[in-house]
């Protein structure tokens, strides 16, 4: 009798196994189809996220032999739908992702190590990509280049245009209320051009910044789905399986990052003063880049040290009390967004020096007193 219930249990684990393969699989392509389609909109980067945590959790109901399959299925539907290459290869992103989410779990690797190595694959990934339209439609990649720089120019000087226009027509309705004349109306509406062609061109040299951040968030968000859509469907196949640890799973930076981005901002200061703006803008991109990560330990510092032995009462308030300010005064909200973001990238700065530093020195103290104990608990996953 115990036997037949074992293997009535192994049939349905196998059903389980079978259906939840066939079921995520599906959402998986689906989901990828419409990223390839919609790779500049929202909705495609949403899509690839989901679709990228979905597939890992599908290699290891199965085996990595389906990346093949799911490749191939996802090039092959968005090809025929809308006949363009350069998406239907777009669209094989989130298997990528998905395969560098699987063996970094496998491999024991933890979640920065994954992200770090998926936001570098998929920046060169979607780099070939952009080099390849360029060179379709232009023939080469800098007259591509040039002519994609002309198209944001262009776009930009046209809503820079708009602002202006309809700032300075408010300007001068409010100008025989307010005691406003139209030649100060007018002065006005030339600072706030200025001053947005101004931040047009800082935003045009942190585009290179802007490019690889779009992946890294990819890379982050996809892992962070992943985290919870495996600790919801494998247990469902198999029980036995562990879970992902929160605690394990959380972004961390190394103290080299942490002195890379001390000095890039000590330079930079230096570099603006300078008569060269070739090396500001490179130290400014750097920084741009590094800053998001240490917003992240900073939330995580924060979350620790105040809300994690509390309710949720706390947060809420945070979040309810923005909603209020953004109705009130939407400036104020920028400047405490502003602000709470140098807040959390200066303390996630400081958790990464000391967290490292204090590990540094436990290594150095183990070495020198010949203590072998090993206290790493790697032991996150089956």
């Amino acid at each position: 009798m115990t036997a037949n219930k074992k293997e009535i249990n192994l049939k349905t684990n196998n059903i389980i196994y079978v259906i939840e393969a066939f079921f995520l699989t599906g959402i998986a392509v689906f989901l990828s189809v419409i990223s390839g389609m919609l790779i500049t909109d929202i909705t495609g980067f949403v899509c690839i996220i989901a679709a990228s945590a979905l597939i890992a959790c599908v290699f290891f109901l199965t085996s990595p032999s389906v990346i093949v399959i799911a490749g191939i299925a996802s090039f092959a539907i968005t090809f025929t739908l809308n006949e363009n290459l350069l998406n239907a290869f777009a669209s094989m992103a989130y298997v990528i992702i998905g395969a560098f989410i699987y063996f970094g779990v496998k491999n024991k690797r933890n979640r920065t190590q994954i992200t770090v190595r998926i936001a570098i694959v998929i920046t060169v990934f979607y780099f070939l990509l952009i080099a390849a339209s360029f060179m379709m439609e232009t023939g080469t990649f800098y007259d591509g280049m040039m002519a994609l720089t002309s198209q944001i120019d262009q776009v930009l000087h046209n809503n820079v245009e708009s602002v202006v226009k309809q700032y300075t027509t408010l300007m001068l309705a409010q100008s025989s209320g307010a005691g406003t004349t139209a030649e100060e109306a007018a002065q006005a509406a030339y600072f706030v051009e200025t001053y947005i062609t101004e931040l047009v061109m800082n935003f045009k040299a942190i585009l290179p910044a802007c490019f690889i951040l779009y992946n890294v968030l990819i890379a982050y968000l996809s892992t962070s789905i992943f985290k919870s859509a495996y600790n919801i469907f494998i247990p469902m196949a198999n029980p036995k399986r562990n879970k992902i640890k929160n605690t394990y799973w959380r972004i961390k930076i190394s103290v080299v990052s942490s002195i890379i981005m001390t000095c890039a901002l000590f330079f930079a200061i230096l570099a603006s003063k300078g008569d060269t703006v070739l090396p500001y803008i490179v130290l400014m991109n750097l920084i741009y880049i590094l800053a998001p990560g240490f917003c992240v330990m900073g939330v995580y510092f924060v979350y620790d040290k105040l809300f994690k032995s509390r309710t949720g009462i706390i947060p809420a308030v945070l979040v309810i009390s923005l909603i209020m300010l953004a109705f009130i005064s939407p400036t104020i909200v920028i400047f405490v967004v502003y602000s709470g973001a140098s807040v959390l990238m200066a303390v996630g700065l400081y958790s990464a020096l000391i967290g490292d530093l204090k590990k540094f020195f436990e290594k150095a103290k183990k070495a020198l007193l010949g203590d072998g104990s090993d206290d790493d608990d790697d032991d996150y996953i089956d």
